[in-house]
């Protein structure tokens, strides 16, 4: 990866995703001993991670010229795994949309495997 792909503003998107995905989960389970969904850890997660996602979803489709309407927006925000796939297709196309699909998949497992890593090193720790 090029320094200037490096500083593209997906990838820091994408990044600060995974970096908030680990640490929150390990800062949670050092701080309380355990981790749980609806902690007030997991939903500042949340809040943080929510703005980062819309970044990279803001940053693509500058880059791909789409035109998202306020419906497409929200979706983003409330229903990500309906919206993504369905905006992948619509920026492109079938294949290429699949394919992106796909690569989402994967960030998302990564995303949970570093919070699993987190919470695994958080009981380290303690």
């Amino acid at each position: 990866m090029t320094l200037a792909r490096a500083t593209e503003p997906k990838t820091i998107a994408l990044a600060l995703l995974g970096v908030l995905a680990f640490v929150s989960p390990l800062v949670e389970m050092l701080a309380t001993g355990k981790v749980e969904d609806s902690s007030r850890f997991g939903i500042a997660t949340v809040a943080v991670a929510l703005p980062l996602i819309f970044w990279w979803y803001h940053v693509d489709k500058r880059q791909h010229g789409y035109q998202a309407g306020p419906l497409m927006n929200g979706g983003i925000l409330l229903l990500a795994i309906v919206a993504f796939p369905i905006y992948f297709v619509r920026t492109r196309g079938w294949k290429r949309g699949a394919v992106a699909t796909l690569l989402a998949l994967g960030v998302f497992l990564i995303l949970l495997g570093l919070g699993e890593l987190g919470e695994w090193l958080g009981t380290f720790f303690t």
